[in-house]
């Protein structure tokens, strides 16, 4: 009980470390960067993803993969916007339909495989 009105009033704990685990990768990432990582994540939290489900923010997943990609971008010596071009709202739009239909098809894979599962053991 007593864990649950904490993280009604904090949080969950475990989410603010990972997130601020995330966070310190991104400063670590070169200046332009940063820059664009947070002014993607800003967008993205400000407009949503398509279709509204907002629960693909509850779990970093979808900004860590973006921290991966820019980490790898640098390291290959890429430029910023050879990776996001220059239609910036619409990579975060693609990026984000990407992220829900990732979390769409493991949900279908989930739901198949729990069904398979139960109704074999019915039998």
């Amino acid at each position: 009980m007593l864990d649950s009105i904490i993280k009604l009033i904090i949080g969950d704990m475990e989410d603010k470390r990972a997130y601020k685990q995330m966070m310190k990768r991104v400063d670590a990432l070169p200046k332009d960067y940063r820059y664009a990582f947070r002014k993607i994540q800003h967008y993205m939290f400000s407009v949503g993803p398509p279709g509204g489900d907002m629960t693909i923010f509850t779990d970093l997943t979808m900004f860590t993969d973006l921290v991966e990609l820019f980490e790898a971008s640098a390291a290959e010596g890429r430029q910023v916007l050879d990776v996001i071009g220059i239609d910036v709202g619409k990579f975060c739009d693609e990026f984000m339909r990407a992220s829900v239909t990732n979390t769409e098809t493991l949900r279908e894979k989930l739901n198949k495989e729990v069904m398979e599962k139960f109704n074999k053991e019915e039998k």
